[in-house]
């Protein structure tokens, strides 16, 4: 069973901007959370704060009963927290199996230089670990451009190779950072398809940030909602499409989701 991330009381400062405050979430093992809120509500920003990019300026994360805060990214990858990012952050020049193949790599224990040179067990494990990611590039539809320049691929192939490489972490949990943004909608239906398949097989839990609140309410299992920094609700699909609260925080923003309720 995967394991429970739990933010307690999470506060975040830049200066004298407060980006989140006393946030409380508990993401469960085996479910798809979805967070979702308007522009500048703090979504990323938790995401940084729990993983370690940005150092919380209050409150605590934890995952399986051990404290992330403070902790390196590093060592948050290595308790089996994967993520994506806004921005894709991939090496353009290599291919897309290598791309994927890098997300092997902090799992086995040596360094980048005796993968490159293909030492003893680094060339064994290199060989393993290339039959490990084939069944990532077929779940993602990425096997027909495996061979291909990651750089070289639309958009929304770019983003479905961030996340196979996520995925290559084999980790307990997953967080995604808006990876609909900017795709097409057969993108979107692809991004539908993988989550569901990873709640069905029970590989890793899901947290999904997402302006899509259409594909959110979708494949969620529980929706978190953002407002200002604050945590304003968690709660079913149905019951956070039908909140006035959520309503209110959406009213007027230039990119109020088209639908809150889930797809049918």
């Amino acid at each position: 069973m995967n394991g429970e991330l739990v933010i307690d009381r999470l506060g975040l400062r830049f200066g004298g901007v407060v980006a989140l405050r006393e946030v409380s979430i508990r993401h469960h093992p085996d479910e798809v959370l979805g967070i979702i809120g308007p522009n500048g509500a703090g979504k990323t920003s938790l995401i940084n704060a729990v993983t370690g990019i940005y150092p919380p300026s209050s409150g605590s994360v934890s995952y399986r009963g051990t404290p992330l805060t403070g902790r390196s990214p590093e060592s948050i990858v290595a308790t089996g927290i994967a993520r994506t990012f806004q921005h894709n952050q991939l090496c353009g020049d290599l291919t897309v199996r290598e791309n994927v193949l890098l997300g092997c790599h902090p799992r086995l224990g040596y360094g980048m230089g005796k993968a490159a040179l293909g030492i003893g067990p680094a060339r064994r494990a290199e060989r393993r670990l290339r039959g490990e990611v084939e069944p990532l590039l077929d779940l993602l539809n990425l096997a027909d451009v495996a061979a291909q320049q990651a750089g070289s691929l639309p958009y929304g192939l770019q983003k479905r190779v961030e996340m196979a490489r996520a995925l290559a972490l084999r980790p307990t949990t997953l967080l995604l950072d808006e990876p609909a943004a900017g795709t097409s909608d057969e993108d979107r239906a692809a991004l539908v398809r993988i989550i569901k398949h990873l709640r069905e097989e029970g590989s890793c839990s899901v947290v999904l940030i997402e302006h899509d609140v259409g594909l959110v309410m979708e494949v969620s299992d529980r929706v978190a909602v953002l407002d200002w920094g604050e945590c304003i609700m968690v709660d079913t699909p149905e019951v956070v499409a039908a909140d006035a609260r959520v309503l209110a925080a959406y009213l007027g923003v230039d990119d109020t989701p088209r639908d809150l309720a889930p797809s049918e």
